[in-house]
């Protein structure tokens, strides 16, 4: 693929990092919304769900003390 000189523009290198800047914004931005989503689609634990206590899960996990 060649580009024709004609094609071709240029821009200051503060507006690029400023643009680039931006999109990073707008990525972590629809990063969070899409998460949240999920979080919020997800139903949670169901009522056959094991439910533990603290000191249930630290000795399960061989960490009690």
């Amino acid at each position: 693929m060649s580009v024709d000189a004609s094609e071709m523009v240029s821009i200051p290198r503060a507006e690029l990092e400023s643009l680039k800047a931006e999109v990073r914004r707008l990525r972590l931005e629809v990063g969070r919304s899409i998460a949240r989503a999920r979080i919020m689609a997800d139903r949670g634990p169901r009522d056959d769900a094991p439910t533990f206590s603290r000191d249930e899960l630290a000795e399960a996990w061989g960490i009690s003390e």
